[in-house]
């Protein structure tokens, strides 16, 4: 019998505000993939958000008011602190982020690293919700995406797409060759994952920067 999964929900309400109606319609549609284990508020507020206040006491969630000096509609920090805290935890399968503006791409690759499913809640899609696993739209009549997964080419109408030409056959080498032409492709190997962790490191600092703006 398969383990159901478990889901913790973060969501930054003060960034992304939508009535609670909407919220309880996308958490419906997460219930279609495992049951919510938490949930976490950001900027909340008893007058601007009251909606949610029954439901957050009722499950006695965490509920955290807003920064004094953050910028209206940009990314809680604490949001991304608490991801990569409960990325930890094995008994947590999976993500459901409502997020600010921001890039927090080094953020999702982080937690899909950890084996988490990663489902983000958006007003529209962008280049965040792209690299997660599913998108959850913020609406009433909310619906569920499949991010298409890596390494799918997707097709333009009307795109002529050329067939590759057939490479000519190499000759064959001598027995010798081989182990002396594999070393230069395992260097070129490792000097791209080298240049992929500094740019995923580079974008993590930005997110950190782009707090103090």
């Amino acid at each position: 019998m398969a383990t159901t999964k478990k889901y913790v929900v973060l969501a930054d309400i003060e960034s992304i505000r939508v009535p609670f109606a909407v919220f309880a319609a996308a958490l419906e549609e997460l219930a279609n993939f495992g049951e919510i284990a938490g949930c976490k508020f950001y900027g909340y507020s008893a007058k601007r958000t009251k909606d949610y206040g029954e439901f957050i006491q009722e499950n006695s969630y965490d509920a955290l008011s807003a920064l004094p000096k953050k910028r209206k509609g940009k990314l809680d920090l604490r949001q991304v602190i608490d991801a990569a805290r409960l990325a930890q935890f094995p008994n947590i399968d999976g993500f459901f982020l409502i997020y600010g503006k921001g890039d927090i791409t080094p953020l999702i690759s982080y937690l899909k690293g950890y084996g988490k499913d990663v489902i983000a809640g958006v007003l529209e899609p962008d280049k965040n919700s792209a690299l997660c696993n599913k998108v959850i739209t913020l609406d009433l009549n909310a619906a569920v995406q499949t991010v298409l997964p890596d390494g799918y080419k997707k097709v333009v109408p009307g795109q002529i797409v050329e067939k590759p030409k057939k490479a000519p056959a190499a000759p064959k080498a001598a027995p010798a060759a081989p182990a002396a032409q594999a070393a230069p492709a395992q260097a070129a190997g490792a000097n791209a994952e080298d240049a992929q962790f500094a740019m995923l490191m580079e974008q993590f600092n930005k997110i950190i920067a782009g707090s103090d703006e």
